[in-house]
């Protein structure tokens, strides 16, 4: 336990109180078989990738994503309101990535919806990207 006490974050009075408590949760973790261990990585997302990645990996949902950006954009400008207000950017994300399988203004609202969007948000922003030059191919 030395060795724990040691180091600079168990400089603190009340940490080093605690060292036995410490030492005892480093030594359980330690005798865990790997397969009960976290993950390197982290834990697995249902996330889309980061958008710079996907000119490479999905071309198709790149362009469907500057298209609705753009229709965003728009919208903020003739409705004076904030982008990410219109519609939360990582929604709009999920939905580009991953489209309905008919880009129509009642799928795009009711993904936008079943997403999190607010009724008005969706009302909105639904019929607008079905009416732009937003494909789901």
């Amino acid at each position: 336990m030395p060795a724990l006490t040691d180091l600079p974050a168990f400089a603190g009075k009340g940490t080093r109180r605690r060292a036995v408590l410490w030492q005892q949760a480093i030594d359980r973790a330690l005798a865990l078989p790997e397969a009960q261990l976290p993950s390197i990585r982290g834990p697995r997302s249902d996330a889309p990738p980061p958008p710079r990645a996907w000119a490479d990996r999905d071309p198709a949902a790149a362009a469907r994503l500057a298209a609705a950006r753009a229709v965003i954009a728009e919208l903020s400008d003739d409705h004076h309101v904030p982008a990410e207000n219109l519609l939360q950017p990582d929604l709009l994300r999920r939905l580009c990535w991953t489209p309905p399988q008919a880009w129509d203004a009642q799928s795009i609202t009711a993904a936008l919806l079943a997403g999190g969007a607010r009724p008005w948000q969706a009302e909105l922003v639904g019929p607008a990207l079905a009416a732009a030059e937003v494909t789901p191919e």
